[in-house]
């Protein structure tokens, strides 16, 4: 009775200022003696009053019972309401999307990218980068800067978790996050917010790269992996890594094969394979179109060089593979 008569509560609250009679409680309450008559026996009944001589009293351990019972209450109604308002939200939001054929990115690519980034495969990275706030990005604000920089934060803090997962210190990882981060709120335009996004995540791609070569091969090897994964889209000769790496091509030849045990034109080959792997997968682009983009000599000699390193063609590849979640079908890459 108590949560849905408010004659209840009204004489709740009086007495709990004074000791009050019936009469003086029906001349506050402008209500009936009979009616204030009832809802008193109710109260007396549930033990939130007593009756002293005809003179009503408050209950007080009953009373506190009551105020937690209220509060509850009040609680549990205001939860409702929200729930009510965010599924009322949800439903629009939903409803909106369908009507305007919105989708949100594919989630295997995203994924995908950010093991890109974690394994620091700088090639994988650019052929997966997408730009912020298009296809496929939700609106997070009305505001569309504000709406570009909430992407762009997220995107950092999902890359700075991958990559301390994948090896990078805590304390390095965070680093780096808040530049990123403090750079994103300086941020005055759209062309600055993407020129940050592509700083950031070419930034921890190679990161992660220095970090899983370090303990595997002499600084040399690691400068000539690096320029090899930063030219993968051009042809690379041996003597322009010699140049970049000022030192000689016997000696490169030589110390490359040491260590990697393989000669470096065979490593340049499986690299460029394995970054044309990721492009049939994530995107539309033609044999043709990758075999040029990677800069092989002719289309015949891609598709020889990609069954002997993957074990089909490209066609069979992309057939196997495109669409395909990275959970059930991904190719093991080196990085």
């Amino acid at each position: 009775m108590l949560m849905t008569d408010p004659a209840g509560f009204s004489i709740l609250d009086i007495l709990s200022e004074k000791p009050s009679d019936i009469t003086e409680l029906s001349e506050k309450l402008s209500a009936d003696i009979d009616k204030t008559g009832e809802t008193l026996t109710a109260l007396e009944k549930s033990g939130y009053i007593y009756n002293k001589e005809n003179v009503y009293y408050i209950n007080k351990n009953s009373f506190k019972e009551l105020s937690c019972k209220i509060e509850k209450y009040c609680a549990d109604e205001e939860e409702e309401i929200y729930q009510l308002d965010t599924k009322k939200a949800l439903s629009e939001h939903f409803f909106a999307k369908r009507e305007n054929g919105f989708s949100y990115a594919p989630f295997e690519r995203e994924i995908a990218f950010y093991e890109s980034v974690r394994s620091g495969s700088l090639e994988t990275v650019k052929t997966l980068f997408t730009p912020l706030g298009g296809e496929g990005f939700g609106v997070l604000c009305s505001d569309e800067l504000r709406n570009l920089k909430y992407h762009l934060v997220i995107s950092i803090a999902m890359i700075t978790r991958f990559c301390i997962n994948g090896g990078m210190t805590p304390e390095e990882a965070y680093s780096m996050s808040d530049v990123y981060i403090r750079k994103t709120d300086n941020c005055r335009s759209h062309k600055e917010i993407n020129e940050v996004h592509y700083e950031m995540v070419v930034a921890f791609t190679k990161e992660m790269r220095r970090i899983r070569n370090k303990c595997i091969y002499s600084r040399t090897v690691v400068h000539m992996i690096d320029y090899i994964s930063e030219h993968l889209h051009e042809k690379i000769l041996i003597t322009d890594i010699a140049k970049a790496v000022k030192c000689s091509v016997p000696y490169l030849s030589r110390i490359f094969h040491a260590e990697t045990g393989m000669p470096v034109s065979t490593y340049i080959t499986q690299k460029k394979i394995e970054a044309a792997a990721n492009m049939i997968q994530f995107s539309n682009c033609s044999a043709l179109e990758i075999s040029n983009y990677l800069h092989f000599s002719s289309q015949s000699y891609f598709i020889k060089q990609f069954k002997n390193i993957i074990g089909m063609t490209p066609k069979e590849y992309r057939n196997k593979y495109y669409s395909v979640g990275w959970l059930t079908s991904k190719i093991k890459k080196e990085g």
